[in-house]
């Protein structure tokens, strides 16, 4: 993955309330934090040797953001790079000035400048103001008169990087709620009908920012899951107790299990049009002609919603039997 990508996995596994320094997959154990850590040295480096990052500016961003959520002892040499890239005019695309890119980097210069960097650093702290004044009048440039800042799919990133730099620009410099109703009136016409158009909009119609990752309370849920087969042999019946984040679907609980014991709890699931069904447990599927399929219940009761729907609640006992019907 490029490092941008990385510095995505690592912001949306902190706001899902996951440690992105302890993902664990069937495979190995990977410390995200530090792969960012390592492809941000290497994006560093092509721009001391080559004047270029070696992907783009925009990435950088992401990746000074994701270090300075992380708390990462590398952030201070990303913020020094980016905020001197934004000082010399370096955010372009194409020949034109990036919206997008202007947007990400303000979000992560101001992070450092919360404080996530001492201040005694008062050198670094100054190059970062001078740094967001700039990035801020720049994205301000680009506002149309229908509201927009740059096109539609750059507006919910700079309307992310307005709400936390209003420091830098006069109270009528920006007209929020006209950008605002600009972007309502596109949704029904499927303007951010793609995950990624999604995920940059959202933020700013809930009155937040990817700033906001660092600030999540985490809560987590404990469940009891149970497998059992006492219908064709061997039989079996395995136990396990799971931690999974608060609101977490059934889901979250089964891939959690897989986690902890991937020979006991491993599963498939089969997409259907009410979502993702499970056909299989440790290694033991259903069967249309047999009429056999696991069945889900809290305790006793049969669920009528999916994995992908039901959501346990705190010490639920969850069983996964595998009937006939």
């Amino acid at each position: 993955m490029t490092s941008g990508k990385v510095a995505l996995y690592v912001l949306a596994l902190r706001s899902a309330c996951q440690n992105p320094a302890d993902v664990n997959t069937p495979e190995k154990h990977v410390n995200l934090v530090q792969v960012l850590e390592e492809k941000t040295k290497e994006e560093i480096k092509h721009i001391h040797t080559t004047g270029t990052p070696k992907t783009t500016y925009y990435q950088l961003a992401l990746d000074t953001l994701a270090l300075c959520i992380e708390k990462s002892p590398e952030l201070e040499r990303a913020a020094t790079t980016l905020a001197k890239a934004a000082l010399t005019n370096s955010f372009q695309f194409l020949g034109h000035f990036s919206v997008d890119t202007a947007a990400v980097a303000s979000l992560a210069l101001f992070c450092v400048y919360e404080g996530r960097i001492s201040s005694q650093q008062s050198k670094l702290v100054g190059t970062i103001q001078a740094a967001l004044a700039q990035t801020t009048k720049q994205i301000l440039n680009e506002q149309q008169t229908n509201g927009l800042l740059g096109n539609i799919y750059s507006t919910g990133l700079a309307m992310q990087a307005l709400s936390v730099t209003s420091e830098f620009y006069s109270d009528n410099a920006w007209n929020c709620p006209k950008t605002l109703n600009e972007v309502l009136s596109k949704i029904p016409e499927g303007a951010f009908s793609t995950p990624a158009a999604a995920s940059q909009i959202l933020p700013s119609l809930v009155g937040k920012t990817y700033l906001d990752v660092s600030s999540l309370t985490c809560t987590s849920e404990t469940v009891r899951y149970t497998v059992i087969n006492k219908l064709i042999g061997p039989y079996f019946e395995y136990s396990t107790t799971v931690e999974v984040p608060k609101g977490s679907v059934l889901l979250a609980v089964l891939e959690a299990a897989q986690q902890h014991n991937a020979k006991e709890f491993s599963f498939q699931t089969e997409e259907t049009s009410w979502g993702p069904m499970v056909i299989s447990i440790s290694g033991l599927q259903g069967n249309t002609n047999e009429k056999t399929y696991w069945q889900f219940l809290s305790g006793k009761t049969p669920l009528e919603q999916g994995v992908a729907s039901y959501k346990p609640k705190d010490n639920e006992e969850i069983v996964a039997m595998f009937s006939r019907y």
